[in-house]
């Protein structure tokens, strides 16, 4: 197995285990993705110029994920009240800088770059296929064992609704974005414009999009309240801001946009249960569920140790000590169900507010993308990017899907794809996946090259 086919390999598999959850799983995925990180390098160090531009750009970010992993490593020796549990967390988080990295270096063809989100867009189609299955079946099964909550409820391989949800809207923010990079324009007679409309419907992008209505059915069948949320706002946000932004944008991209609306909201939802959806929002109850309190309980344990944290991944252990009598419910948190308070309290103020501009970066250049690319792929990818940070981070100020392994892979590596879109050279072989080769100098390069057309990011 080649390097590339092992990293689709995990791409793939990432939601299969309970959302990498299992304790098996996620040690697969730091080892696969840290191992095969460590032979990319091996095999580029001797020549620089092999390096992807993705990759130099964003060497300030990658350099700054390590840094919060030091910190988390320093939190293990001297802070943290549970070692085990944050020298956990560490390898954890190396094998999430790792895929970031590994992303940004393998990503470097158009071929490659297409060939990544269609096997994202697969392995969330399965997800959607199965868990689609649950509900309309009653066959209630997940991971080899047979549910015990959320029954009813679309979960495919994952526990909790809502993690299946947040990693669908992530998959559905990059599937619309490349579905948009596929924008058909009708020219010519009437006769050209049937015979290109015919071509279309025998076209992958038509089992693109039935694929998207899948994921789009099966996120409405979670019932979960903000993932459904998180989809529809940050697609209407990603949506507005292309409109706003992309340059000569065709006709068919604008009604494209219009359509994925009406037709996801008004059709799908209408068949599927969105009405359950808002059901749920209505009847929720915050003294049934206190998730307000616990977030407020989490943020006086913040206070405690503001700078130095209590610890990464001792949540569960420390909150007992500050869980008020406000909080009324008998669950057992193990988490904040705010991903950001819970990155507040665990890493300290500082390394939050890395990794919080290391985030709004990304967002930046995939907005960017949009702008300033030639590029339809490219310009596709920024959409995806953008919109799929923007739709986890609503989900993420009430649930806690970035604590979940298969959600926070695919978080970066829609951090990767903002940044790819953003400084990945023009690249007009599409049938390829052979790296790059590297530059040769001035001197040596001949007159045609000299005619060839390039992107200037």
């Amino acid at each position: 197995m080649t390097r590339w086919r092992a990293y689709l390999f995990l791409l793939f598999i990432l939601p299969l285990p309970i959302g990498g959850y299992a304790d098996w799983a996620w040690p697969l995925y730091t080892a696969l993705a840290c191992g095969l990180l460590v032979l990319e390098l091996r095999l580029r160090v001797n020549d620089l110029s092999t390096f992807p531009a993705a990759f130099v750009r964003s060497r300030w970010l990658w350099v700054s994920l390590l840094l919060i992993q030091l910190w988390v490593g320093a939190q293990a020796v001297w802070v943290t009240p549970d070692h085990y549990d944050t020298w956990v967390y560490l390898f954890k988080g190396l094998g999430y800088v790792c895929f970031f990295m590994l992303t940004l270096l393998l990503l470097d063809t158009n071929f490659r770059i297409q060939q990544a989100i269609w096997t994202v867009i697969l392995a969330a189609a399965f997800q959607a296929f199965y868990g689609s299955l649950m509900v309309l079946t009653g066959w209630e099964y997940g991971f080899f064992a047979a549910k015990h909550a959320y029954i009813g409820n679309a979960t495919g391989t994952f526990v909790n609704r809502n993690h299946i949800a947040g990693y669908l809207e992530m998959v559905l923010a990059l599937g619309i974005g490349f579905l948009l990079a596929q924008s058909t324009v009708y020219k010519g007679s009437l006769r050209q414009r049937v015979r290109q409309a015919v071509q279309m419907l025998l076209s992958s992008k038509v089992v693109l999009r039935l694929l998207l209505a899948m994921m789009v059915i099966a996120l409405v069948m979670t019932r979960s309240r903000m993932g459904n949320t998180a989809f529809f706002a940050s697609m209407m946000i990603a949506g507005a801001l292309a409109l706003l932004l992309m340059r000569h944008k065709s006709r068919s991209t604008t009604i494209l946009l219009a359509s994925l609306l009406i037709i996801d909201i008004a059709i799908v939802g209408t068949f599927f249960g969105v009405d359950k959806v808002a059901e749920r929002l209505q009847k929720t109850s915050v003294d049934s569920e206190s998730r307000d309190e616990v977030a407020h309980d989490s943020f006086v344990m913040w206070q405690q140790q503001p700078l130095a944290g209590i610890g990464a991944g001792t949540f569960q252990t420390t909150f007992p000590k500050y869980k008020s009598t406000d909080v009324t419910a008998v669950n057992v948190y193990n988490h904040t169900h705010n991903d950001y308070i819970q990155f507040l309290a665990e890493f300290g103020a500082p390394a939050f507010v890395i990794l919080l501009i290391v985030v709004l970066i990304c967002l930046w250049r995939a907005i960017r993308a949009m702008r300033v690319r030639r590029s339809e792929l490219l310009k596709g990818v920024g959409f995806g990017a953008t919109m799929g940070i923007i739709a986890i981070g609503i989900h993420s100020t009430v649930d806690f899907n970035l604590q979940i392994p298969a959600n926070a892979y695919m978080f970066m590596f829609l951090l990767a794809l903002a940044n790819i879109a953003r400084w990945a050279e023009h690249d007009p072989r599409v049938h390829t996946n052979a790296p790059r080769t590297p530059r040769r100098s001035k001197r040596h390069v001949t007159h045609a090259a000299h005619a060839t057309t390039t992107e200037t990011p």
